[in-house]
């Protein structure tokens, strides 16, 4: 893991995300920032993102796989979501100048605001920048609180996980557009997160939060 600077006393944040690497949460959060253009429209030029490695794709599309073939698939997916979601909180953290690996509202604010809406030139338009500061608050009260009606006001690693499991996962859903599950492809694609976040940056209840929810029990071992 890497630390942000020379001093290598054991911080918060090392022992909070010891198994993070800063350098693939900052790829992932630039491909991620880049896969939209505005709200719910994708960037044709984004690329997508691939939570797995090609042994776990490998093993996803072996024929007539065992049980131990299915848990091993669930097992290791996990694991990677995991380790992306500490990667990413990590990099957050570095550039919100965070010391404890959970980051509050006014970090995850100041992070969104440059990397994801800085393009826009948001600060020079007040009614535009009001806007957006209460999508950036939507979107972390159902992340910090990962999907439910309340949290901690912190975003952490189990926290981060469950919204990576929700963005890297495709919905089951029924002619009445009820979730019934998750398909698991391991795949984050522009056209998908586009519309995840259009959801996560909206005030109701919606089925982006019932993924969450879900995702964090199926994480947890909640289920």
């Amino acid at each position: 893991m890497q630390n942000f600077g020379q001093n290598t006393q054991r911080t918060s944040i090392l022992k909070e995300l010891s198994n993070g690497n800063v350098e693939l949460g900052e790829a992932f959060a630039y491909i991620i920032n880049d896969m939209v253009v505005q709200s719910g429209i994708t960037n044709p030029q984004a690329e997508t993102f691939d939570v797995v490695p090609d042994s776990w794709r490998e093993l996803a599309n072996k024929p007539d796989k065992t049980p131990e073939d299915i848990k091993n698939l669930d097992d290791s997916f996990k694991e990677e979501v995991k380790f992306l979601a500490e990667s990413y909180l990590l990099y957050i953290a570095r550039e919100t100048k965070n010391l404890t690996g959970k980051i509050d509202y006014a970090q995850y604010e100041a992070y969104l605001l440059k990397y994801r809406f800085g393009r826009y030139d948001i600060m020079n338009k007040p009614e535009y920048l009001n806007k957006v500061k209460l999508q950036i608050r939507n979107a972390f009260n159902k992340i910090a609180a990962h999907g439910e009606a309340s949290g901690d006001n912190l975003i952490d690693k189990n926290d981060m996980a469950a919204y990576l499991y929700a963005l890297s996962t495709k919905s089951r859903r029924d002619d009445n557009n009820n979730f019934l599950g998750f398909e698991i492809n391991g795949l984050i694609k522009p056209e998908d997160y586009a519309v995840n976040e259009k959801f996560l940056f909206e005030p109701d209840d919606n089925l982006f939060s019932v993924k969450l929810r879900i995702a964090y029990k199926v994480l947890n071992n909640l289920l």
